[in-house]
Order: C-alpha cells, then structure tokens, then sequence
C-alpha cells in the first residue's frame, strides 16, 4: 500500500486545535487517494490559519479581497509534471490552507461538528490538488461533487447525515487466537489505523482492546484480545480471563490462526466452546504469504472443519493486506439491526494516554529481548498541547520489575531509552501529527505482575 504522509501546521491562535483533528485530516486525505486510486507515495501539507491570513493569501494568489474557508495550491505544473520529493520519492501534492475560524464559524451555522466541517474542507481541497476545479467547468463541479460523496462513502458517511431510508446496523465481534497469530495486525488493518500495538513478542495485548470501524450504515466494534497461553503469573490469568469475557454477549468471533502451525489443545478447546453455545466463528488463516505452495491449504482446511463448525474460512495475509477486505464483508453480513454506540467519527475507545503509552512500550518490546519486556508497563502521566506553539508534551514513566532490568532498559550512558524514545517519538508524531516532547522516566515495582493492586493501577485487570 502507497504510503501517505501529512504535515499539519497551526499557524494562528483564535482557536485551539484538537489532537484528534490532526488524526482526522489524515485519514480523509488517505481516503481520498483510495478513492482515486492514487497508488505512489505522496506528501500532503496542510496549514491553519487566521482569517486574516487566509484573506491576504486569497489577495495574492486569487486577486479576491475576501476571507474564504480553505485554499489549495497544487504542485503539479501545467504541462502535468508533479514534484517530487529527492529524499523519500514521494509525490508532493501541494498545500492545503484552512481558516480555522471560518470552519468554526460555518460548523456552528450548519448544526454539525468542527470535525465534520474539517473533513469535509479537506476532501474538497485535496480533490482540487489532484487535479479538479469546480470554479471553472459546471462538469468539473458535479464531478467533484460525486468524487466528494464517494470519498464520504470510505469514510463510513461520517460527515454527512445518515441516510433516514436505512436502518442502522451493528455487529460487536472478538478477534481472538493463539499469541502471535497476527490479531493486532488484523484489528489495524480493518480499522484503518494503528491502534493495537504488534511485535514479534508473546502477549503483545495485555488488555482487551477495541477498534470501531463504520462502513455505510453498519457499525463493526471489534475486541481484540490477549493471545491464548499458558499462564505463568496474576497478570497473564488476567489475560486469559479477559479472553474468556471477551467470546460471550457478542455476536460473531473472528479467530484468527497462523497457518504455518498446527492448532493447538488450548486452540481446540476454545473453538468447541464456542461451537457448543452456537456463536458464530469466521476462521481467519493468517500468514498464506510465508506457504511456499498455496496447495498446503487445503489439507489444513479439511482438518479444521472436520473437527470445528465456522460460519467462514478466510486465508489472509495481514502484512500484504490480502483478504482482509473479505473478513469486513463476512463480518457485514453478521450485523443485526441496532443503534450505533460509538460515534461514528470513533475509531477507538482507547484514551488518547493509553494509546500513546501502548505505542512506547511497542519499541522497549522491539528493542529489549529476554524476559525484560514482558515485565515493563508504561503509564503516561501528562499529555498536554502547548498554548504558545504547536508542540505535545508527554511525560511518561516506564515501571519494571527488577533494578537490574531498569539498568538494561537505561542503557550504557543511556542510550537504550533514548533509542526507543525516539523511535516512539517519530510514531507519535506521525499518528497525532503535531511536534511531541517526550519525555520517559524507569521506575522499579519489584514482582509488580503478581501484585493485584499494580495490575489494576496500570490498568490491566479485566474488571
């Protein structure tokens, strides 16, 4: 998949900008280059401004003495040629200019959310960098104005009034299944966002974790779960207790195998579980990219289905997003009628903390090996947006469980904790898209997975 990267700027100071719009532009500037099949790397800029700097642009660039609510400049010459970036080889689009206080202004005049009104700017303005212009061909106004409702369509309708002629459907689904299987990396890959964290590491998830995904008029929530294991402390019977809260009042399991292994006891027991309470399954086989015969599949399947019954079998490979539009379908035609319970710009009910914490531990996951990661929690204390510049602080404290792994989580001269710092900086700034401060301390809590009162302080206890 084409990689999108989106610089966002705040230029002005009438009006705060909320973390989460940053995440927002991001997905409609995405969702408009799906839509168009745009399929190369490419670079968005998009700045907020006064209104009166957004007038004097307009001055220049438009010979219009007017305030408007958002400018496009395109990169693309007249002959077509585009920029390109020398460095990363990607497409530079051009830039995109909001007047903040317009979008405030015509959100409250409409009856509807800031976000609704900046999602909408941004999909028409991006429409005009790739080429459209509704200002000087009547054609070119109803194209785009059928390009903007495809684009809303991705999006799940989530900036324009649902459509009253149908009646809303949900489906709450747990993506469960053995550690390592590729859960998390399916929960992202449906979602559309990086919200669960994934590595190479046993018991990534610690904590049942839920993504939102609305497509049309049907909302999927979806709990992704910690990998099935044997226990060894409080905290990974935890883990197994949430798995087991996780497959009852829902309305279909997605469970999710890796291919290459043979199901397990642990496997087995949980599918006839379900087979036994008549809760719908969809089998997902993950990682078909590392079969070297496709043949081998087949000889799997027959196994499995003899000895389980699932609603579906689908092979998949998460990190080539291959067949992972299938399982959405699959889930689709699960969805009962129903409210939505989630609004429907929600992606997840994460906090913006645990996200950001979630995220910090991924790379101490990354960087550290042995049994030092699976004894770190990270807790972050202050996420706060800067009033005077467009900056994130965070502070957050990573607790393990011995001094000796605090040493190693330190580093000589304390290189290790910068490294994974600053690795954890770049993925925070790319997913809020604002400069992050981060600043990590490590604290010791000796034995702290075997001590309930530290679970439940972390947040990692099922109740």
């Amino acid at each position: 998949m084409a990689k999108l990267k989106v610089y966002v700027k705040n230029n002005q100071t009438e009006v705060k900008v909320p973390v989460g719009i940053r995440l927002l532009i991001r997905r409609c500037c995405q969702a408009v280059l799906t839509t168009e099949n745009f399929g190369k790397d490419a670079e968005v800029s998009v700045s907020f401004v006064s209104n009166n700097e957004i007038k004097n642009l307009n001055k220049i660039y438009r010979n219009k003495d007017a305030v408007t609510d958002v400018l496009s400049f395109p990169l693309t010459s007249e002959d077509g040629t585009v920029e390109v970036n020398p460095e990363t080889g990607a497409v530079q689009l051009g830039d995109v200019v909001i007047s903040l206080e317009t979008a405030v202004k015509q959100a409250q005049n409409y009856g509807h959310s800031l976000e609704r009104e900046v999602g909408f700017l941004t999909v028409h303005s991006m429409l005009h960098l790739l080429g459209y212009d509704h200002e000087t061909s009547q054609l070119d106004q109803r194209i785009m104005r059928e390009k903007e409702e495809s684009v809303l369509e991705k999006l799940g309708n989530i900036y324009r009034e649902r459509r009253k002629t149908l009646m809303p459907r949900t489906a709450f689904v747990t993506i469960a299944g053995r550690t390592n299987a590729g859960k998390s990396s399916l929960l992202n890959a449906i979602v559309g966002e990086k919200i669960a964290s994934v590595s190479n590491k046993p018991q990534t998830t610690r904590t049942r974790i839920t993504g939102i995904r609305n497509i049309d008029d049907v909302q999927l929530v979806f709990f992704d779960t910690p990998g099935l294991h044997k226990p060894v402390n409080k905290l990974s019977e935890h883990m197994l207790n949430t798995v087991k809260e996780s497959v009852s009042d829902i309305d279909a399991v997605v469970f999710v195998m890796d291919c290459t292994k043979k199901i397990n006891e642990q496997e087995l027991d949980l599918l006839k579980s379900m087979n036994a309470s008549k809760m719908p399954v969809i089998l997902v086989l993950n990682k078909i990219d590392l079969l070297r015969n496709k043949d081998e599949l087949a000889p799997v399947i027959a196994d499995l289905t003899s000895k389980i019954k699932f609603q579906a079998v689908v092979p998949v490979s998460v990190t080539e997003n291959s067949g992972v539009d299938i399982v959405i379908d699959e889930i689709i035609s699960l969805a009962e009628e129903s409210v939505h319970f989630f609004p429907e710009d929600m992606i997840t009910d994460q906090p913006e903390k645990v996200l950001a914490a979630e995220m910090i531990r991924e790379k101490l996951l990354m960087l550290l090996s042995d049994e030092v990661p699976h004894g770190i929690a990270v807790g972050v204390e202050q996420m706060t947006e800067r009033d005077d510049k467009d900056i994130l602080d965070i502070s957050a404290v990573i607790y393990c469980e011995k001094e000796s792994h605090k040493g190693i989580i330190i580093g000589k001269g304390g290189a290790m904790l910068k490294k994974a710092s600053t690795a954890a900086r770049i993925e925070l700034e790319d997913f809020f898209q604002i400069k992050v401060n981060l600043k990590c301390w490590v604290k010791v809590k000796e034995d702290w997975r075997n001590r309930e009162n530290l679970i439940r302080s972390f947040g990692l206890s099922e109740k």
